[in-house]
């Protein structure tokens, strides 16, 4: 009789699966935390987009739980699980976030995930195979750049395999990845890792030049066509800040449901993009990334505010408040026969409109869920007369008086 290579069972498949599910999950809620905190460039960019794909990920799994009839994807996961998923939090600086994240859990977690069709019945569980395929490329880049970037963090931040051994250790503790390996001793915690999230300033690195309102003035846009184009995406780098602000949003409403969770990071990574055609435009101009002013004022003055109100007023009043200018700008590009510059601010416009969408979705839940007494045009009304005295960036206020001209004049918005 011939041997049968043992497999795992269907519901010790479905406890796999959420371990897996519940590892992304964390990844994409520590590096959300983290965005604003960490100074390297390339670092942010590259964490703005794996949060994202961590969400996805996560979700993608969540879908092959349901259709294992798994609808409470972290009940019964163990103690040690969700501690591990808090503490992947307490990093302290870039090398510790990049060393746990990707060099322990995510590398551990493609191992796993390579290795998955051969331990479930791959005939009878091609769905879970087939989405191992899906998930796997993104996790063996995610963790290709981690070990071409860590060297540049290496000697930056010293001591931080202190920190990776703690999360190896438990992350062992509990069985590894899958759960399914014989648990190792616990390692001891150690006592120098406060949570350092959320961030209340963001990060830059050192001698990166700072926005200086004051010295802030927008050219005409038609007598001066290339000091505006470049000035226009001077600010569109900057909204990396809108990015940290909603990767802290993010990381400050965990009692949100997951479907708010996944549409919020997709609107992080959103953010990520709209900086990095800023930083396109910029250096196909002559300008360096570090030699562009940072607004780093309007994250530390949001973080001022609670989660919510962040939300809001970034969604119900400082996108839609930009629309206008968005088609202005391409109008105008088009007119003077600016192709990339017009196609740069048409995916934004675009985007911009699904998250004034997701802003009238998700305000009046997050005012439920949190609390709040006001209605959603109540707390529109407040946090935008907030913005107009808080605000460093003159845009700002000047896109929310067009807005109020507008209204007053009848006007239909071009959403």
């Amino acid at each position: 009789m011939t041997s049968t290579p043992a497999h795992i069972t269907i519901e010790q498949n479905t406890e796999v699966l959420k371990r897996y599910a519940f590892l992304e999950k964390a990844c994409m809620r520590t590096l959300s935390g983290w965005l604003a905190g960490v100074p390297e460039w390339e670092a942010k960019n590259e964490i703005g987009l794996h949060l994202w794909e961590s969400a996805d990920s996560a979700d993608h799994l969540y879908q092959r739980l349901r259709e294992l009839r798994c609808y409470q994807p972290e009940r019964h996961l163990s103690e040690r699980m969700i501690r591990l998923g808090q503490m992947l939090d307490r990093a302290q600086n870039s090398a510790e976030l990049i060393a746990t994240i990707y060099l322990v859990v995510k590398k551990q977690l493609l191992e796993a995930l390579r290795n998955h069709p051969a331990v479930t019945w791959s005939e009878f569980d091609l769905p879970t195979v087939k989405l191992a395929e899906t998930v796997l490329p993104t996790l063996e880049r995610q963790v290709a750049w981690a070990e071409r970037f860590f060297p540049e963090v290496n000697e930056r931040y010293p001591g931080w395999q202190a920190w990776r051994d703690t999360i190896a250790g438990l992350l062992a503790a509990d069985g590894g990845v899958s759960g399914m390996d014989t648990p190792t001793d616990e390692p001891t915690e150690p006592e120098d890792h406060p949570l350092l999230l959320p961030w209340k300033n963001c990060q830059r690195m050192a001698g990166w030049l700072i926005f200086d309102p004051s010295a802030d003035f927008e050219p005409d846009r038609k007598a001066e066509p290339e000091a505006h184009r470049l000035w226009r995406f001077k600010h569109y780098l900057n909204e990396m800040t809108a990015a940290e602000t909603l990767g802290s949003i993010l990381w400050m409403t965990p009692e949100m449901i997951w479907e708010f969770q996944h549409n919020l990071a997709r609107h992080c990574w959103d953010e990520i993009r709209h900086s990095q055609l800023g930083m396109v435009r910029i250096q196909q101009l002559g300008l360096k990334v570090e030699e562009v002013p940072q607004v780093v004022q309007i994250y530390d003055v949001m973080m001022t505010l609670p989660a919510v109100d962040q939300y809001a007023l970034l969604t119900t009043v400082i996108e839609p408040n930009g629309l206008p200018e968005k088609t202005v700008n391409r109008e105008h590009w088009e007119e003077i026969e600016d192709e990339i510059s017009a196609a740069a601010v048409s995916y934004d416009w675009s985007d911009e409109n699904f998250h004034v969408r997701w802003g009238k979705k998700w305000t009046p839940v997050l005012l439920k869920i949190y609390g709040y007494k006001e209605t959603p045009a109540e707390i529109a009304a407040r946090t935008e007369a907030w913005l107009m005295e808080n605000t460093p960036v003159k845009m700002q206020q000047k896109m929310a008086t067009a807005a109020h001209r507008s209204t007053d004049e009848g006007d239909a918005q071009p959403y």
